[in-house]
C-alpha cells in the first residue's frame, strides 16, 4: 500500500502487511493465531511512533505562530495551512475512531463486552484492551459474518465500507494538500477515485507538490481485489482480508490500517508545515501562565487576570537585569541568571521592572518586564509543593495553612476526594470518576466552631504513562550492535522521563519478553529487570534488526499495565 520513496521503517510496514494479507488467506494453526497477537502487539507499538511525529508537527506549528507574532509577521499563509493541518487531525482521529470502533463492535460480538480501553477528549476510540485477553481469539465465524458474509464474490456492504472509508480519507487530505493560494498562484487538486486517473489530476497541481501528493495518495489506496490462496480468480479485497479470519487476525489489521492512517497523517502535517515560511522559536515546554497587574486586592475591588500558554526552553539559562522599588531605574539594575528571590519583610505593594536577554538571529534582545506583588495579611491558602493537579493512583502531598489558627486548628475538607492526615500533611486520593475537586482550608475557632478559610480548585487527573528503558536506550532509539550489547547487564526500567515533574512515584516491574525480528529465540525479563541467558542472545544477535521488548509492571496503587521499547540495531 505504499509507493513513491519510503523510509526503512515505512518498508518494514509493508512487508508486514504483506505478510498478515497471505496469512489471512490461510487456514491457520492455533499457534498462528497467537502470533498475530504478538503482530498487532508490534503494530500497535509503531503507532505510538508515529503519533510522536504526528505530535511534533502539531508543536511545530504553533512554534512558527508563536516566531509570526514575536516578529509582528504577516499570519494569513499560516492560518491557511493551520486550518487545513487542524482539519487533518479531526479527520484522522474520526478514521481511527471508525476502525477501532469496527474492531471493537467484533471482539464484543464474540466476548460479551466492549474492549475500548481509552478515549480522547472528544469521544473518539484511540485505544483497544490487549488482545491477550480475548478468549475466543480463533473464532472466524464472527469476522466472516460481519465483513464479508455468505458470498464471499460479494461481500456485505459493513466489509465494502472499510476501503471506501479509507479511500474517502485518502482523497480529503490530499485535496487539503494540493488545493491553495500562494501569492498570486492557485493550485487545485482532486483526488481519483482510482490510481489510473492520478497522473491527469496532478496537472492541475503544483509541480513541486506532485511526488509527496502521489505517495501519500498511494499509501493509502486499497486494491479493489487480491488473489485469494486457493481460489483461481481475484477476490474483492474484504474477502480476502476477513473470509475465515480468526478475530485476533482481523483486529491486527485493523490495527494495520490504523498504523496507515496515523502515518498518512504525519505525512501530512510534515508536508504542511514545510509550506509555511517562519522561524521556529526554541522551546521544549508548554504550560499555561495566568498574570495581573497586580497580586493583591482589596474586598470589593476588582483585578484583570490574563491567561496564556507560554512556550519556554527550559534547557536555556537567560540572563536578568532587573531593579526593585527605588531601583527600578535601568542604572541601577543588578544581573542575575535564573530565578529571583522576591522578599516579604516590609508590608505594602511592591514593583520589579528589568529586561531579559533573548536569542534572536544569532545575538540577544533584551525584552523589558515588570511585575507588581504586595505584602499584606496572609489568608488561608493551600500548597501542594509536588505538583499543582491532583492524580489518580498517587498520594497527593497537601499542606494547608491560616494565619492566626495553630497548625492543629487547622484541617482541610472536601467532597470530592478522600483526605487523611499524614503529620503535618494532608494526603488526597481521588476517585476513578472525578474529574476535579474542591478542597477548603477550615479552621476551629477557641469556641468550637469552624469557618471556612478559603475553597481551592484542583483538576484530577490519570498518572501519566511511563517509559520503559534498557540501560540508556530509549523507545525508537537506534543504537549500535556494540552499545546494544554494552547494555546487556543493565537494568529494563520503567519510570517517567524529565518532561514529567512527579517525584516519588515508582513502578514494580512483573515479567517482560524480549524478541527481535527474523530470530525464533525469545528470551525474559526478570522481576528486577535484568535479562536472562536467552534475551542476552537475542540482543548478541540483534545486529540490523528491530528489537521489541514488553513488560509488565504494577502502578503505585497495585494495577497492572503493559508498556513496550522497540528500537532497531545498527
Amino acid at each position: 500500500m505504499a509507493g513513491g520513496k519510503e523510509t526503512p521503517r515505512q518498508k518494514m510496514i509493508g512487508m508486514m502487511y504483506l505478510v498478515l494479507t497471505a496469512l489471512l488467506a490461510l487456514n491457520v494453526s492455533k499457534q498462528i493465531v497467537a502470533a498475530f497477537v504478538t503482530l498487532n502487539d508490534k503494530l500497535d507499538s509503531s503507532v505510538n511512533i508515529i503519533n510522536d511525529k504526528a505530535s511534533d508537527n502539531y508543536s511545530a506549528f504553533e512554534a512558527k505562530r508563536a516566531a509570526l507574532l514575536a516578529q509582528k509577521g504577516d499570519l494569513r499563509e499560516f492560518n491557511q495551512w493551520n486550518d487545513k493541518v487542524l482539519q487533518v487531525k479531526k479527520e484522522t482521529a474520526a478514521m481511527v475512531n471508525f476502525l477501532l470502533g469496527e474492531s471493537n463492535e467484533m471482539i464484543k460480538e464474540a466476548e460479551g463486552e466492549d474492549w475500548v480501553a481509552e478515549k480522547d477528549e472528544e469521544g473518539n476510540i484511540v485505544a483497544l484492551k490487549p488482545l491477550i485477553d480475548i478468549q475466543s481469539m480463533d473464532n472466524y465465524d464472527i469476522p466472516t459474518n460481519m465483513f464479508v458474509g455468505g458470498n464471499p464474490t460479494s461481500p456485505v456492504e459493513r466489509g465494502l465500507a472499510i476501503r471506501d472509508k479509507m479511500h474517502k480519507y485518502r482523497n480529503m487530505v490530499c485535496g487539503l494538500m494540493g488545493t491553495y493560494t500562494f501569492g498570486d498562484n492557485s493550485y487545485q487538486f482532486n483526488a481519483p477515485d482510482n490510481p489510473e486517473g492520478l497522473s491527469d489530476a496532478l496537472k492541475t497541481a503544483n509541480p513541486d507538490d506532485t511526488a509527496a501528493i502521489s505517495q501519500f495518495y498511494r499509501s493509502l489506496t486499497i486494491p479493489e481485489k487480491l488473489h485469494a490462496h486457493g481460489e483461481e480468480k481475484d477476490m474483492p479485497w474484504a474477502s480476502v482480508t476477513f473470509d475465515h479470519a480468526p478475530i485476533v487476525a482481523a483486529a491486527a489489521m485493523f490495527t494495520s490500517l490504523k498504523l496507515d492512517v496515523k502515518n498518512a497523517e504525519a505525512m501530512a502535517g510534515e508536508f504542511m508545515l514545510a509550506k509555511v515560511k517562519a522561524p521556529i522559536f526554541v522551546f521544549n515546554k508548554i504550560e499555561p501562565t495566568a498574570f495581573a497587574s497586580s497580586s493583591y486586592i482589596n474586598q470589593g475591588e476588582s483585578l484583570d487576570l490574563n491567561v496564556m500558554v507560554a512556550a519556554v526552553d527550559t534547557t536555556a539559562i537567560h540572563k536578568i537585569r532587573w531593579g526593585m522599588d527605588e531601583d527600578t531605574l535601568p542604572e541601577r539594575w543588578t544581573e542575575t541568571q535564573g530565578k529571583i528571590a522576591l522578599e516579604g519583610t516590609e508590608p505594602g505593594p511592591h514593583r520589579v521592572k528589568g529586561a531579559i536577554g533573548v536569542q534572536e538571529r544569532g545575538s540577544i534582545s533584551w525584552k523589558p518586564w515588570s511585575f507588581d506583588y504586595n505584602v499584606g495579611q496572609p489568608m488561608g491558602v493551600i500548597a501542594q509543593p509536588k505538583m499543582r493537579i491532583l492524580y489518580r493512583d498517587y498520594d497527593n502531598i497537601l499542606e494547608g495553612t491560616a494565619s492566626g489558627f495553630a497548625s492543629d486548628k487547622v484541617r482541610l475538607s472536601s467532597s470530592d476526594v478522600s483526605l487523611s492526615k499524614r503529620g503535618n500533611q494532608w494526603v488526597a486520593r481521588a476517585g476513578s470518576g472525578v474529574r476535579s475537586a474542591k478542597i477548603s482550608v477550615i479552621g476551629t475557632k477557641d469556641d468550637g466552631s469552624s469557618v471556612n478559610l478559603g475553597s481551592f480548585e484542583y483538576k484530577v487527573k490519570p498518572l501519566p504513562k511511563p517509559q520503559m528503558y534498557f540501560g540508556s536506550i530509549s523507545n525508537g532509539a537506534n543504537p549500535t550492535l556494540a552499545n546494544a550489547k554494552a547494555q546487556k547487564n543493565s537494568k529494563v526500567s520503567v519510570r517517567y522521563d524529565e518532561s514529567v515533574t512527579l517525584t516519588d512515584v515508582k513502578f514494580r516491574l512483573v515479567s517482560g519478553t524480549v524478541k527481535a525480528d527474523g530470530l525464533n529465540r525469545k528470551g525474559k525479563i526478570n522481576a528486577n529487570g535484568f535479562l536472562d541467558e536467552d534475551a542476552k542472545k537475542v540482543i548478541d544477535q540483534s545486529r540490523g534488526k528491530q528489537v521489541t521488548m514488553i513488560m509488565k509492571y504494577k502502578n503505585p496503587s497495585g494495577n497492572t499495565y503493559k508498556t513496550a521499547l522497540v528500537f532497531e540495531v545498527r
